[in-house]
């Protein structure tokens, strides 16, 4: 422990240094027993502070309570994001991380992977620095301080009605097209597709639940429901219930959501569909034909269950037919 320096003024001060200069804090009292006595509270208090959590060591709190209010693929997504964050900056303690650090993470994680993909790293970090804040274990998040790439936006991938019918035509089993006819019909996600059950679905009323349970999450943890169209009525009405699951294999085992994915994409290749076609892209198929066909953005938005209306603003550009006639009163006036 230093010891106290009486100045003229007849306090005693302590001597510390940062940054290479000499800092002066004064002791309040002019006697040096009580001086030595406080420098030594304050050098004890010091070094019963906790030292800083590390990244991993952050991450038993941190996913402790992810698990527990996100749905599992969100969980995944951060679950990815820190195990490349720790991989290309290390494991450090949380509050030695700046700025700059974060920009090379972006740089050398652009080397690898799309930037879409590194918006959803950095979007993932940047709420679990804010989890840190939030309890305390940091005073400021430098991701604040950092913006996410700029990418330009991409009207989502569709399918015509044509398309459609091709894929349909060379999927062998029937069970599987009743999979994706709903899936196109009802907008619904994939995970919420194989995790359906029977006790959200209510044929009298033509409503489909999409809830929350101890098995599923959804994607915003907020539950919606879907009306039915007289199609999939009809065709819920005819399934047989080989169990609590809706859609299931013929021997009434769940299905896998990868599973689902993974054949639906070699169907779409054997039907001659581009790399870009995949089996989220029925949820846009959906939506798309709505839009084109006069549905409002706010009803299609409630049905996919988006949070925010500007989410489904990447379809308003189908839109565009509402307005041509009031453009061309410009035309009119000028003529």
């Amino acid at each position: 422990m230093a010891s106290p320096i009486k100045r003229s003024n007849g306090i005693y001060y302590s001597i510390t240094y940062v940054g290479g200069r000499r800092v002066w804090k004064s002791t309040g009292t002019q006697s040096r027993s009580k001086a030595l006595l406080l420098l030594e509270r304050n050098e004890t208090a010091s070094s019963k502070k906790p030292k800083a959590l590390t990244l991993e060591q952050f991450r038993t709190p941190l996913f402790g309570f992810l698990k527990a209010n996100l749905a599992p693929t969100t969980v995944m997504l951060y679950h990815m994001a820190f195990k490349s964050f720790s991989r290309i900056i290390g494991d450090l303690p949380l509050t030695c991380y700046t700025p700059l650090m974060i920009e090379e993470f972006k740089i050398k994680r652009l080397a690898e992977i799309s930037p879409v993909k590194v918006n959803i790293d950095f979007r993932k970090l940047k709420a679990a620095f804010n989890h840190a804040v939030n309890w305390g274990l940091l005073t400021e998040n430098p991701f604040r301080k950092c913006k996410r790439l700029r990418v330009p936006q991409k009207r989502p991938a569709y399918l015509t009605k044509e398309d459609f019918k091709m894929i349909m035509s060379v999927i062998e089993n029937d069970w599987f097209k009743e999979i994706i006819r709903f899936a196109l019909s009802t907008m619904m996600r994939l995970g919420e597709i194989v995790n359906l059950k029977w006790t959200s679905i209510d044929l009298q009323k033509r409503l489909i639940y999409i809830e929350n349970s101890d098995s599923f999450r959804t994607k915003t943890l907020k539950s919606r429901v879907i009306p039915m169209d007289e199609l999939t009525h009809l065709a819920l009405c005819k399934k047989a219930r080989l169990s609590e699951y809706v859609f299931t294999w013929p021997d009434g085992k769940p299905f896998a959501k990868g599973w689902v994915s993974h054949k639906f994409k070699i169907y779409c290749r054997k039907a001659g569909m581009g790399e870009e076609i995949h089996f989220h892209s029925l949820r846009h198929t959906g939506a798309t034909w709505m839009v084109q066909n006069n549905v409002p953005l706010f009803n299609v938005q409630r049905i996919l269950g988006h949070s925010k209306i500007e989410v489904t603003e990447i379809y308003s550009h189908l839109e565009v037919e509402h307005f041509r006639k009031p453009s061309e009163v410009i035309s009119a006036i000028l003529n």
